[in-house]
């Protein structure tokens, strides 16, 4: 009776992979949510200027962007392993770097290396989990995965301060040190267990196979469906760009939300964030990729518009709340559908030009957001551009699922 209960997979090899990946993500947002603490304590040990710091930020999206889509090309024809234990080598060595810098041009160099190093491991990584784990399971194993992300984001939240508080000349130093020891645990760990997919699933450990060398993942870029994702997790990342980038700031200084408040707002999403990658992947596994798209925009959609419609404490803690709910939802349902819309080998390309999708939106709307904020004289009005793009994407998830479904049927005819 228990043995029908427990997952076949985590008797395989299988189980050992999702802990690897589960690593990687853990270490792949610790260069993500680190920079937002450290960053005003590093502008004053280094004498950095507001712009230095913005070019900081943006040089390092940019080149993770690039990294993402570069090694999820690379991927199906070299082989995921070396990839990914290389790339997160060099993201906790360059956080090392990170640490001992005394001057802008060692940030930054540091900063393209950590860029480099976490988007060129993390796209394989994930791209990984499609031949490993079946189309009924991959939803599950996208969203345990992903729980190392929201890890990160409340294990950030809870040890910077602490440091910074302890030592505020240093404590980001010591942060950067820290993490940068345990990425490069991370990275020795994926290349000692890190295997190439299996030829054939079966119940017991599968017998790896190499890479198919010959082969560039064109199919995925030919992909209709693929790209039909990659314009959801745009919109996605456009909304998120923006609620991330000036939530607090927006309930701080127009609504008096005390910082210790708001920072608890943020540790509550990153909480729920582990739930909602797990539950996001099994709804997707159950209902289909498309509709389960539908229902993590449609929770952002109400979120956004409680924010702008009606600015209070209440509206500000319900919609933390669904956004916490749905933090790794589009995240794990790209995961999850990469292996899904092409053939499993090009599962990382696909998610690497997903992932470029959802890094341009994030990187465009906060300029635009903050283009409207100046003219409006209030932030207020920002969240109209999340709420917007989360509305259009709701349509857009019911066009994919109405794509999936005539895809289904076109198969099953085929068969028959």
């Amino acid at each position: 009776m228990l043995n029908n209960r427990i997952p076949k997979w985590l008797a395989q090899y299988s189980a050992v992979i999702l802990l690897v990946a589960v690593l990687v993500n853990l270490a792949s947002s610790f260069t993500q949510y680190t920079h937002s603490l450290t960053l005003p304590y590093m502008q004053t040990s280094l004498g950095l200027s507001y712009t230095q710091i913005g070019a900081l930020i943006t040089v390092g999206w940019v080149v993770r962007n690039v990294s993402s889509f570069a090694a999820g090309t690379l991927a199906p024809r070299y082989g995921s392993r070396m990839i990914i234990g290389i790339s997160t080598l060099a993201a906790g060595g360059a956080m090392l770097l990170l640490a001992i810098s005394d001057n802008f041009w060692t940030a930054m160099v540091a900063m393209i290396i950590t860029g480099l190093g976490s988007g060129a491991a993390l796209t394989p990584m994930m791209g990984l989990l499609s031949p490993w784990f079946e189309a009924g399971n991959r939803g599950l194993a996208a969203g345990f995965a992903s729980a190392g992300g929201s890890v990160a984001f409340v294990v950030s939240g809870l040890f910077v301060p602490w440091l910074t508080d302890k030592n505020p000349i240093h404590g980001w130093q010591h942060t950067w040190f820290i993490f940068g020891l345990l990425v490069i645990g991370i990275g020795i760990i994926s290349i000692c267990f890190i295997k190439n997919p299996p030829a054939v699933k079966s119940d017991s450990e599968p017998v790896p196979i190499g890479p198919p060398r010959s082969r560039w993942p064109m199919a995925a870029y030919k992909a209709p469906l693929v790209w039909m994702v990659t314009f959801l997790v745009f919109l996605s990342g456009w909304s998120q760009g923006v609620f991330h980038t000036f939530f607090a700031t927006f309930i701080i200084r127009e609504h008096d939300v005390d910082l210790s408040d708001a920072g608890l707002l943020v540790i509550c999403m990153g909480v729920l964030g582990a739930i909602s990658g797990v539950l996001s992947g099994r709804i997707s596994d159950r209902i289909g990729r498309g509709q389960a798209f539908f229902l993590t925009f449609l929770l952002q959609t109400v979120g956004y518009g409680l924010i702008w419609t009606f600015p209070a404490v209440w509206a500000f803690i319900l919609c933390a709340v669904l956004i916490g709910l749905t933090l790794r939802s589009s995240y794990v349902i790209c995961a999850a559908s990469a292996g899904d819309y092409v053939n499993r080998t090009f599962a990382a390309a696909a998610f690497g030009l997903m992932s470029v999708g959802a890094g341009l939106g994030t990187t465009i709307s906060p300029v635009l957001a903050g283009v409207i904020a100046d003219a409006s004289g209030s932030l207020r009005w920002t969240f109209i551009l999340s709420s917007t793009a989360t509305g259009i994407a709701m349509f857009g998830s019911l066009f994919l699922h109405h794509l999936t479904q005539n895809r289904a049927i076109s198969a099953e005819s085929t068969s028959m």
